[in-house]
C-alpha cells in the first residue's frame, strides 16, 4: 500500500531502499562504537518505560543519548548525581536489569534502566 502511494507521487523505489539501506548502516556502525550501551530512560517517577530502547554513552560525567531511528536524535545531560534503585523488570528488554535515577546539574531527575554489565561502567 505505501510502495503504490510513493509511486503514485513519483519518488523512485531505489530512493527509498537507498534511504532505508542508509538508515540501516548507520545504526549498525553507531552501536559499534565503543563505550555505546542500550538503555531506557523516562522522567522520574513515570510509572512505564519506553516502549523502544535507546543508546547512551556516558563521558565524564556527561551522558549522551541517542534516539529515533537512525540514532541522530542525540540529548546531552550534564550528570551530577547518580543514585541506584530498586528496578522491577522493564518488559525484559534488557538482560539483568539495573535502575538508576540520574539527578542533572540543573535539578531534573530521570530514571535510567541498563543491563548489569553496562550500569557497572555507567557507575564509575
Amino acid at each position: 500500500m505505501i510502495w503504490a502511494l510513493l509511486a503514485l507521487v513519483g519518488v523512485p523505489i531505489w530512493l527509498v531502499l537507498g534511504a532505508l539501506g542508509g538508515t540501516i548502516l548507520s545504526r549498525r556502525r553507531f552501536k559499534a562504537q565503543p563505550g555505546v550501551f542500550v538503555l531506557l530512560f523516562r522522567e522520574h517517577g513515570d510509572d512505564d518505560w519506553p516502549r523502544i530502547v535507546s543508546y547512551g554513552r556516558y563521558v565524564h560525567g556527561v551522558l549522551l543519548v541517542n534516539s529515533g531511528l537512525a540514532l541522530v536524535r542525540t540529548t546531552v545531560h550534564v550528570v551530577d548525581r547518580l543514585d541506584p534503585f530498586e528496578l522491577h523488570s522493564p518488559d525484559g528488554k534488557l538482560d539483568d536489569p539495573r535502575g538508576w535515577t540520574i539527578t542533572l546539574d540543573d535539578g531534573r531527575q530521570y530514571d535510567i534502566a541498563l543491563a548489569t554489565v553496562d550500569a557497572d561502567r555507567f557507575a564509575r
